[in-house]
């Protein structure tokens, strides 16, 4: 292998000179000097790529910055993700994204780096020149917000937009450039659905070792999730479809469960490229809370026909939010009073806002119309993975004199979060009713938690027999 004369293709791949061929990125590049960056078509994330690398539809994790970044403004608490990637023979990759709410949304900084360890090196009579090493790396910059829709059929739409710097180096020549990703998120009104959508390198610049180099790829993909149960057994189905410029289009579809809420056992599958035999396998292990706030190690596990098995590790943190105290607001200039219909977009957007106390006094007013549509915004909310929203939800279903009111609270007492089964006994037990307290009885016998069960007794209690 002459690497005097692979430098004009490296923009092509890092992976196309030495050693770098037993990649996966070149096998999928459609030819030498066609596209750059080929390093970021390796999934990223050791739960995401269990999943097939089926993500643009899931959101709420740092790692939607790098397959949607409209999943980022799901996040309802900082969070930080690193996984370690044993790629090929010499051949490892290292990502980690961290995550921050702000206002009406989230902001995600990722790093993505591959490195590929010395190979020998020739010159152009193929004599020994010594050994050459070579790395890409990308950093991301995204936020994702949304806005109310106000329709029962898709009460939010969240929007996302992430910013990347790109570069490849091949014995000390290097090359630089920027991409921009964007993704749209739909929140259905069926419960546990999402819809997904998301453009790669939608917008770049070239990538030039030598002549007039290549930009990277663009890649177009649509998909979708559904989250089924809460506890014992969760469930996460995603799928999606991608359609990349430089070769044919392809599926990939994951399976997630959840038992109990501390393991994950997830399977995948990608008809992605010719270099894995396309299926996968992972788990995840939540660390018990007594070892920190939200903890979580995953693995995940491919195959390929000729270089050997893929092995991925992760780690996960979720921090708690930020706690009361914080210093009071100036007080708010009084309003005047509004026509019923603006109230109610009011509301709504109170409702979905990141203000607590706003949301649940928006949640108590929206409780007194207790409407069909109102019942889907409050459905809607349990099924997302915010715990602000569940939680605003919880407020109005206690006050909620609808029938289907104490089912979806009942539903609440299984979610995987025990802060919100905590907070869904005492809206049971406010409600009352022969429908509350069997609820509340069969949720005390499957309830590991101590501060949930306690709160199940203390509901329990204040239900008159």
């Amino acid at each position: 292998m002459k690497v005097r004369s692979l430098k004009p293709l490296v923009h092509a791949s890092l992976l196309t000179a030495g050693a770098l061929c037993l990649s996966a990125a070149a096998a999928y590049a459609s030819g030498p000097g066609t596209t750059a960056a080929n390093f970021l078509k390796i999934p990223v994330g050791a739960r995401e790529s269990a999943l097939g690398g089926a993500f643009t539809a899931v959101g709420g994790a740092p790692g939607a910055v790098y397959y949607n970044p409209a999943g980022l403004s799901l996040l309802e608490s900082p969070a930080l993700d690193y996984s370690y990637n044993n790629y090929y023979s010499g051949i490892s990759q290292h990502a980690a994204a961290v995550a921050l709410p702000a206002a009406g949304g989230a902001w995600g900084l990722g790093l993505n780096y591959l490195q590929v360890g010395a190979f020998n090196s020739y010159d152009a009579q193929d004599n020994p020149t010594g050994k050459v090493s070579a790395y890409g790396a990308a950093v991301s910059l995204g936020y994702g917000g949304g806005f109310k829709t106000g329709l029962a059929f898709l009460p939010s739409l969240r929007y996302g937009l992430a910013g990347k710097y790109l570069t490849e180096n091949l014995d000390g020549s290097s090359a630089g450039g920027a991409a921009l990703d964007a993704g749209l998120l739909l929140v259905t009104g069926l419960d546990g659905l999402a819809l997904g959508a998301a453009a790669e390198n939608a917008a770049a610049s070239r990538l030039a070792f030598d002549g007039p180099g290549a930009r990277p790829a663009r890649k177009f993909k649509a998909g979708l999730s559904y989250r089924a149960g809460r506890r014992p057994v969760a469930a996460l189905l995603s799928a999606e479809a991608a359609f990349p410029e430089d070769g044919p289009g392809y599926f990939s579809a994951g399976l997630e469960n959840t038992l109990y809420g501390a393991l994950a056992l997830r399977v995948g599958y990608t008809s992605f490229g010719d270099a894995a035999n396309g299926v996968t396998f992972g788990l995840g292990l939540n660390v018990p809370e007594r070892f920190g706030r939200g903890v979580r190690l995953d693995y995940s596990f491919g195959s390929t026909y000729d270089f050997g098995n893929i092995h991925k590790f992760g780690l996960s943190y979720r921090f708690d939010k930020p706690q009361a105290g914080a210093p009071a607001e100036a007080p708010a200039k009084e309003e005047p009073p509004m026509a019923p219909g603006d109230k109610f977009s009011a509301d709504i957007d109170a409702l979905y806002g990141t203000d607590g106390e706003k949301a649940a006094a928006a949640a108590e007013s929206l409780a007194a119309d207790c409407s069909p549509r109102v019942l889907e915004h409050f459905s809607a909310m349990l099924a997302s993975g915010r715990r602000d929203w569940k939680a605003a939800s919880l407020r109005g279903l206690a006050r909620c004199s609808s029938d289907r009111a104490p089912l979806l609270l009942a539903g609440a007492l299984r979610d995987e979060d025990a802060e919100v089964r905590r907070l869904a006994a005492p809206a049971l037990a406010a409600r009352g009713g022969d429908v509350c307290r069997s609820a509340l009885e069969e949720a005390l016998k499957n309830e590991e938690a101590e501060p949930v069960k306690g709160a199940i007794l203390e509901a329990l209690l204040k239900l008159p027999r």
